[in-house]
This record gives C-alpha cells, sequence and structure tokens, in this order.
C-alpha cells in the first residue's frame, strides 16, 4: 500500500499540489505494480493483431501480438483451459482480436496481456484455423464415422434459432407422416453459439427415447458467420452423440466441420428435412411389392391350411369309418346274443309254461278234483287239518261249497 493514502485515480492534476492541496502519494515499486494490475483488471480490452512466437506449454498459451501498422509488440498469455474451450486452432500469422486484461509481472516489471478469449479477424485467419482443425480431426478419425439413420424416422430434435426462415424451411419440406419434432432453441453466430449448440446436444441425449435423429440446421453465411460450426468442442459432441446427427448448414465452398463430423451432411435445412424424409422411402416405395408379397403368404398359407384341413378331415373319416365298423360288429354281436338270450328264455318260459299247465289247480278242478279250506283258509290235506263241528269251503271248477265236518277219520 501507498505510505500515504492515494486518490481515486493515478492521474491527478499537478496543480493541486503548487495550490497547497495534499501531496501525491507515495509507493513502493511493488505497491504501485499492485495498483496499476488493480486498475487494468476492472474492465476488459479488446487488442487486435497479428499472432507471433505461438509457444504450447502445459503452464499455459504464450504468443506475441503484432501491429503491423504502428509497430508495437504485445507479450500475451491464455490460461490452458481458456485455449481448450475456444474451440479453435491458434497460430503464427493469424489476425485476431484478443479480449482480456492487462498484468504487470512484478519480478520482472513486464507488462503482458492475459487472454480470456479470441475472436479470429479476416478471411485468412478464418480459413487457416478451419484447415489446421480439419486436419486434426481428420487425422483422428473423426469424419470417416458414419452411422446410418434409423428407418420411418418419426422423432425429431431440432438444434437452430426460432427465428428466422431456417426453421419453416424445414418444417415446410417435411412430409406429412405423423413426425414429432422437438425444438432447441440456439444463436447460431457469436462468441457464446458454440456452447449453446453443446448444451442442445446434450439436453437431447439426456432425452434418448424421446428422440430417433438431430437435426443441426443454420442458412448460408460466411467462413465468420459459420464458425461456430467450425469449432473443434462442437465437433467432438457432435462425435460423442448416441444420437445420430443430420448436419444442414449452408456453405459457400468449404464444408463446415460440424458438417464433416455429423452421420449426413447436407448443404440445407430443406435438404435435411429431405434425408428425414428418405427414411421413409424403403416403406413407401416397397408397399406395393410388400402387398403383393403379403398377398401371395396369406395364398400360401391359405392353401396350406386348406390341405391340412383335407388330410386332417381324410384322417377323420377314416378313423369313424373305421368306429362305425367297430359300433357294427358290436351291434351285431349284442343282437345276436340277445336274440340267443331271448331265444333261450322263449325255451324255457314254454318248458316252464308246459310244467305249470300240468301242475295248475285249475286242470284238476277241471277233471273233477276240489280243494279244502279250513275256517282258516289254509288248504286241508288231511284230516287233522280240520275237526267235526268245523266249517270247510269246498272250491270247484265252478263255484265252492260250504259244509260241515261231520265226522273225521285218520288213515293208518
Amino acid at each position: 500500500m501507498p505510505r500515504k493514502k492515494a486518490q481515486n485515480t493515478l492521474f491527478d492534476n499537478p496543480e493541486e499540489e503548487r495550490d497547497g492541496k495534499a501531496p501525491k502519494p507515495v509507493f513502493s515499486v511493488g505497491e504501485f505494480l499492485d495498483y496499476i494490475n488493480e486498475i487494468f483488471k476492472r474492465e476488459e480490452y479488446v487488442v487486435l493483431g497479428e499472432i507471433s512466437e505461438f509457444k504450447t506449454h502445459p503452464s499455459g498459451i504464450y504468443f506475441s501480438l503484432k501491429d503491423n501498422e504502428g509497430g508495437g509488440i504485445l507479450n500475451c498469455y491464455m490460461n490452458p483451459y481458456a485455449y481448450r474451450m475456444l474451440g479453435i486452432a491458434l497460430d503464427d500469422g493469424m489476425m485476431i482480436k484478443a479480449i482480456g486484461t492487462p498484468s504487470v509481472y512484478k519480478p520482472k516489471g513486464r507488462l503482458s496481456f492475459v487472454v480470456r478469449t479470441v475472436e479470429l479477424e479476416g478471411e485468412g485467419s478464418l480459413k487457416k484455423a478451419y484447415e489446421l482443425l480439419k486436419k486434426k480431426l481428420e487425422e483422428e478419425g473423426l469424419f470417416r464415422r458414419k452411422r446410418p439413420l434409423p428407418e420411418c424416422i418419426t422423432r425429431i430434435g431440432i438444434i437452430t434459432s426460432k427465428t428466422g426462415a431456417v426453421i419453416d424451411d424445414f418444417r415446410k419440406n417435411l412430409k406429412p407422416l405423423g413426425m414429432k419434432l422437438r425444438l432447441f432453441d440456439v444463436r447460431v453466430e457469436g462468441s457464446s453459439a458454440p456452447q449453446n449448440i453443446m448444451k442442445g446436444i446434450r439436453w437431447f441425449n439426456k432425452r434418448l427415447p424421446e428422440c430417433d435423429v438431430i437435426v443441426l440446421i443454420r442458412g448460408g453465411g460466411s467462413l465468420e458467420d459459420l464458425q461456430p460450426f467450425n469449432n473443434e468442442l462442437v465437433a467432438r459432441e457432435i462425435f460423442a452423440s448416441s444420437i445420430p446427427v443430420i448436419a444442414g448448414i449452408g456453405h459457400d465452398r468449404d464444408v463446415p466441420i460440424a458438417s464433416l463430423v455429423a452421420d449426413v451432411m447436407t448443404s440445407t435445412p430443406s435438404f435435411a428435412a429431405m434425408t428425414v424424409n428418405a427414411s421413409w422411402d424403403k416403406l413407401i416405395l416397397g408397399l406395393p411389392e410388400f402387398e403383393r408379397g403379403l398377398l401371395d403368404s396369406f395364398k400360401r398359407a391359405l392353401e396350406q391350411s386348406k390341405s391340412r384341413v383335407i388330410a386332417h378331415t381324410s384322417r377323420l373319416l377314416e378313423k369313424t369309418s373305421r368306429l362305425i365298423a367297430r359300433y357294427k360288429a358290436i351291434e351285431s354281436m349284442i343282437v345276436n346274443a340277445f336274440s340267443s338270450r331271448v331265444q333261450e328264455v322263449n325255451e324255457f318260459l314254454k318248458h316252464a309254461s308246459q310244467y305249470l299247465a300240468a301242475v295248475d289247480p285249475e286242470r284238476n278242478l277241471r277233471l273233477g278234483y276240489s280243494i279244502i279250506f279250513n275256517e282258516q283258509g289254509n288248504v286241508v290235506r288231511n284230516a287233522a287239518d280240520t275237526g267235526e263241528g268245523r266249517s270247510i269251503v269246498v272250491r270247484l271248477h265252478k263255484g265252492s261249497l260250504e259244509a260241515r265236518v261231520e265226522k273225521t277219520e285218520q288213515n293208518t
């Protein structure tokens, strides 16, 4: 801290001291450098220059910015994480806008510019960054993997700006096939666009079952306008997506890096919609053939069923014939057995009838015999079954007599 309280700014009016006012504060060198750094870090600055002496180091990125007109050189430092988050490769000769704050390194009193982020400036720089990134990702194989799109796409995740004609062009070129669209609204230009695009890709991947394909679209533009789609972080996020990605990014000459990494690359949002439509071609174009195949299969199945019915019917008739034959045989056996038994019964009855006729009391009565019943109604077979003075009933062939026993005799 200064030995005497410092004023609000470093650039006070020197006339104040001559007028007898408070003298200027006195700083030590370290205090003065701290004071300068404190002032510098209150605001960010944008510095335009050409990169030279570009070096990467584990501790950070070091380079100088040259001013071709004024001949000035500014030493710059960038944090490794901040450089990775740029998503673009820097190299000597590029014109850039470095955004950051100045800082004085106290041990050596050296001024450097701490860069927070960078914007490429000029067609040449943009083209060089594009070529560097394209070569890097191509060598890593990010352009070779091309996953097939699902057939009959119905759920589409769209990443683009909700304003403008792009989303309307995409929608009106879709066929009316009952598709469900879900829009993730993003900026497609500017420094915040890459992070928004990556956020959209992650958002859809977290809802994997709800999305068949991701469509990344924007209209045409210059190389500078398309900078968010020539970003390494965006390219790697597309490559990491579990959902196939269709890129429909308009361009004049150089194909955007995002399109090269995507599973399917189209030149415009309209063609992206047509690509989605094409996922239905196999079904739509194949419907007549499918219909014929279905009818042929049905006809074959019907013929096979008919053959099986005929075969089953034949076997059933054969079994039925055997059952009928068996039934008739059993019926014949039963009839024969019954007839034989009836004949036996008839013979038995004949003989029984003859026997009964022979022993029939009525026959004896007709011959002149009679039957005597005692008072108890029992047949009197000997004299002991009745007695003198007892009443008896004599049954004759025709009629009966009542009598009284006058006398009984026992045969010896």
